[in-house]
């Protein structure tokens, strides 16, 4: 049976991609010379040249051997592996090694590749393979289909790959060297590769269009800038002064990296670092076809035109003179907007990338360098110590620059001020007042770039050579986490402890929460937490005893795993496995509901008969011991020591196995007291699920007895029996009701029933038929017809009553009409009180 600690991997290892016949033995030596020295007295650039045989582009792994490139698809050496693993274990036995050599590997043909490879570098989309030496530059054109499908043709031993000199004029055998390069990720076309050379020159190419001549370059040399109006003063750091020798050459680069919705200027910078380790940073440089996200250039404009408003309202002088550099920069971002056009979904997965256009005119004036950096040290390097590797990392929400140093030591920098676009202005010739006055102000130490020292991580031990080359490679996957490879092997670096607390207090800030942010600030401060430094591989476990790593590649393909492999300078290849961190998706609500819920469940007030936890609070988080870098180095020992031959006892030799026992010994005590409180709270988690089932079996019982026939049955006998007692009820209630009414609602008595009678009586009298009122209106219709006869006839009174008798008959009868018009109103006032009182 095959052991359960096989893997694939494990037989990566041995396959004859990494073979090495005597003469490439031989090449093997001679790259192991060039990783280290004892003294470094002597001016050159052999430590600068970083040494990258290993890369990889999706699954495909590529091994470059003197002027070869060999080529094994990963994920058809996985697919044979569990083939071959199934079989062996319907077998029942072990699987062997011969099934390696069915998988073959395949051979580039590179003719114009004459020379032996130091570094290889694909570009993002794969189709490009970059391809150095000590002093020339090959691209090689990579089948867009990958070798899957190749590897599988077992004919077709070597693949024909068309190769592109790039750079000749200025990069070949008797001229300049190569010290680094890279892929500018803002490259539309994925074919800008950006060159450092010995030259203090940086170029930037675009193969799909030009080879030979560079679409950009920028002199980097220490003279090119000098002004007589630069400052000479030291502020809190590096000198500004400047002397034009051997220790202010450009030994390395490092590009701002992709365009990012909340990017800065940092996507268009390029920082670089002199032998003398001083930093400084070019912006704006991009592509000429450039790929850039439309929320980065909004932000970008909208600071600069807010800057630029803040600075010509100001009443400072300097602050005015700042408002035409703003104004620069909103014509230069106002200028890419113009020749802007939605991105290819090829490239972009949505529609909120743009590719810009930008030529040599799009530069108003020259890009100007800036720095050097303000350190808040002033340790400057001496004794031959040198830098050798310049790494940038965009972590939310700070940058860092990562600078190594010969001596095996690491330097994380934040950088204390954002870089932003700056121009070299005319100042003998300038055309407008202006112009003179900023670059004046531009080369005051006030404006220089300033970056703060975090921390100093040593990664040398008393086995590695005096002076050595340190690469550093950052992790694809995790921002906070990158890895430093060298003559005594890897070492991963992990900040995401104290770049959290910085993220955590940057979200304070921007919610409004100013005391609480400035009180964790403060207490970051004082803790001040040192970067996580793990060594994933010892290849220097002995006195002059080193193997140089040699090249590194991290692997994130789901199918393939997340990985590390690394290659010695003998051609063996070390493989590691990383762990994926577990990502906390809750947000703080959704925690904070659940943990409310968890303590009403749990708390002691809560009803006895309810549900009670077994699951404490906090909830459960899983062990530090678990996280995604191995704690225990993994030990090459070089060839020379290894194989058949004795072991020498010595104090070396036991202090070796002492140190390494004692370090398995605590990391296995670690392990099992981390297994112990897993299998404890898995043993919680077991009875809390079996009571939960309990529970669940319980209210599904009891829901079968309400949902049965026989329920419904008894429900609807229920329902019918409370549906008579209700109709009981209802009658009682009035009858209690009419009692209630006759007791305290009685009828009338008799005496206002007389009054009612007497009132009756006084109403007929008043309005029956022979009442008062009838009288009244007969005696006006008799006075009516008689006035009306009068006036027709026109005649002599006849009448034996005289003038005055009728005078006097007239005016009684209208007092007899008050009168009865008064009773009339006493009467109806008698009738509403009477009606009232019936009701």
């Amino acid at each position: 049976m095959s052991s359960l600690n096989d893997s694939w991997l494990d037989f990566l290892v041995k396959h004859s991609i990494f073979e090495l016949n005597d003469s490439e033995l031989k090449h093997s030596e001679r790259i192991k010379s060039k990783q280290t020295r004892q003294d470094n007295t002597i001016v050159n650039f052999v430590l600068q040249h970083h040494c990258r045989v290993l890369s990889i582009r999706d699954n495909d792994l590529f091994v470059a051997v003197g002027s070869q490139i060999r080529v094994l698809n990963l994920t058809n050496f996985k697919d044979t592996w569990m083939n071959f693993s199934q079989e062996a274990d319907k077998k029942g036995v072990e699987l062997s090694e011969s099934w390696i050599h069915t998988v073959h590997y395949k051979i580039l043909e590179t003719p114009e590749i004459n020379f032996a490879i130091e570094c290889m570098t694909p570009n993002k989309n794969g189709r490009l393979l970059a391809v150095t030496g000590e002093k020339q530059l090959v691209i090689v054109c990579l089948p867009r289909q990958g070798f899957a499908s190749i590897s599988s043709d077992l004919s077709r031993k070597k693949i024909d790959c068309r190769t592109l000199s790039v750079g000749t004029k200025y990069y070949d055998i008797n001229k300049n060297s190569i010290l680094k390069i890279e892929w500018h990720p803002l490259s539309e076309t994925r074919t800008h590769v950006i060159i450092l050379g010995n030259d203090n020159m940086l170029r930037m190419f675009d193969v799909s269009t030009d080879i030979d001549q560079p679409e950009q370059s920028f002199d980097l040399s220490p003279a090119e800038q000098k002004t007589p109006q630069q400052s000479h003063t030291v502020k809190n750091g590096f000198s500004v002064d400047e002397d034009n020798d051997s220790d202010e050459d450009v030994v390395t680069f490092s590009l701002g990296g992709a365009s990012k919705d909340r990017s800065g200027w940092e996507c268009f910078t390029v920082f670089y670092a002199l032998r003398s380790g001083h930093i400084y940073a070019l912006c704006p440089i991009i592509p000429y076809r450039s790929i850039v996200r439309r929320n980065h250039l909004d932000n970008l404009l909208y600071i600069s035109e807010a800057k630029y408003e803040q600075a010509k309202s100001a009443s400072v002088a300097e602050h005015k003179t700042l408002s035409h550099l703003f104004s620069l920069h909103s014509s230069w971002i106002n200028a890419l907007f113009k020749s802007a056009r939605i991105a290819r979904k090829t490239i972009a997965s949505d529609n909120d990338s743009l590719v810009v256009s930008s030529d040599a005119q799009h530069n108003l004036y020259p890009v100007r360098r800036q720095g050097p950096f303000l350190i808040n040290h002033t340790q400057l390097l001496n004794n031959g110590i040198e830098v050798v590797d310049l790494l940038l990392l965009n972590i939310e929400p700070v940058s860092c620059l990562v600078v190594a140093l010969n001596n095996g030591t690491l330097h994380n920098f934040i950088l204390g001020s954002e870089i932003d676009a700056q121009w070299q202005m005319p100042v003998n010739d300038a055309k407008s007042k202006w112009q003179k006055e900023l670059a004046i102000l531009l080369t005051d130490s006030e404006f220089l770039p300033k970056a703060s020292l975090y921390e100093t991580i040593d990664l040398k031990s008393q086995q590695d050579p005096k002076f050595q080359t340190i690469t550093l490679v950052s992790d694809p996957l995790y921002e906070d986490i990158y890895f430093a490879y060298h003559a005594g092997g890897v070492h991963a670096v992990s900040m995401a402890k104290w770049v959290k607390t910085l993220c955590d207090i940057s979200i304070k800030y921007e919610s409004g929460q100013d005391m609480e942010a400035k009180r964790k600030l403060d207490s970051w401060l004082k803790e001040k937490k040192s970067s996580e430094v793990r060594q994933l591989v010892n290849s220097s476990p002995f006195k002059e005893g080193f193997l140089p790593i040699v090249g590194l590649v991290i692997i994130t393909d789901v199918y393939l795993s997340y990985s590390m492999l690394a290659l010695t300078s003998d051609y063996r290849l070390v493989k590691r496995d990383l762990n994926m961190r577990r990502e906390n998706v809750l947000s703080e609500v959704s925690q904070n509901a659940v943990k409310a819920q968890l303590k009403e469940i749990g708390a002691e007030e809560s009803d006895e008969n309810g549900y009670q936890a077994l699951l404490p609070l906090p909830a459960f988080v899983p062990p530090p011991q678990l996280d995604s870098l191995p704690k225990q180095a993994k030990v090459v020992i070089p060839a020379d020591m290894n194989g058949s031959k004795e072991i020498v006892v010595n104090e070396e030799t036991l202090r070796f196995f002492a140190n390494a026992s004692e370090k398995i010994r605590r990391e296995a005590h670690d392990i099992k007291k981390t297994a112990s409180k897993i299998d404890n709270r898995l043993t919680l988690q077991q009875k809390e699920f079996e009571r939960q089932l309990d529970t669940v079996r319980e209210l599904y019982d009891r829901l079968q007895k309400v949902t049965s026939e026989t329920a419904k049955t008894e429900q609807q006998q229920k329902l019918r029996d409370v549906v008579q007692k209700h109709n009981k009820l209802r009658l009682r209630i009035d009858e209690q009701l009419r009692t209630l009414m006759r007791n305290y609602q009685p009828e009338l008595s008799k005496e206002e029933e007389g009054w009612i009678e007497k009132l009756e009586k006084l109403s007929k009298k008043v309005s029956g038929e022979s009442g008062y009122v009838e009288r009244i209106n007969m005696l006006q219709e008799q006075l009516k017809q008689i006035e009306v006869q009068a006036i027709k006839t026109n005649k002599p009174n006849t009448s034996n009553m005289n003038p005055v008798q009728l005078k006097n008959i007239l005016r009684t009868l209208n007092d007899q009409s008050l009168t009865i018009d008064d009773i009339t109103e006493r009467i109806k006032h008698l009738e509403s009180k009477l009606s009232t009182t019936v009701a």
